[in-house]
């Protein structure tokens, strides 16, 4: 790592610990693999949480529904305590928490089609009745 990048490093760290109660152990960890990726990381979170299109709360809640549906129980935690910090209720968590169990419910369907089609065979073609 070059010298001059250390400091800008030390600081995204100091900032996401700040920020998130402590440094996200897969930054520290990729300060010491690739450290030029800690501040673009950073960075890339401020680019997308300053869009304007999308307001901030919803946005928090995209993440912790996200986060559920990667299945990464660390990020999860992470992001409802950030969504906390940011005076989200736990009611508007719960329903982010329903969303993404029904969204990943919901895939199962898609999932299973080709085994779906293969039960059912050509008896609900979608050419049915053409």
């Amino acid at each position: 790592m070059e010298d001059k990048q250390q400091p800008i490093v030390e600081q995204t760290l100091k900032m996401m610990a700040e920020k998130h109660g402590e440094a996200p152990r897969p930054m520290v960890l990729m300060s010491r693999v690739i450290p030029q990726w800690v501040p673009r990381q950073a960075a890339e979170q401020k680019f997308v949480m300053d869009l304007p299109h999308v307001p901030a709360k919803y946005k928090q809640l995209l993440m912790i529904a996200t986060t559920i549906g990667a299945g990464n129980h660390q990020c999860t935690k992470t992001q409802i305590k950030l969504a906390q910090k940011a005076g989200l209720t736990k009611e508007e968590i719960g329903e982010a928490i329903l969303v993404a169990r029904y969204a990943l419910a919901s895939t199962v369907f898609n999932t299973a089609l080709d085994g779906l089609e293969l039960l059912v065979g050509d008896e609900d073609s979608p050419n049915d009745g053409k």
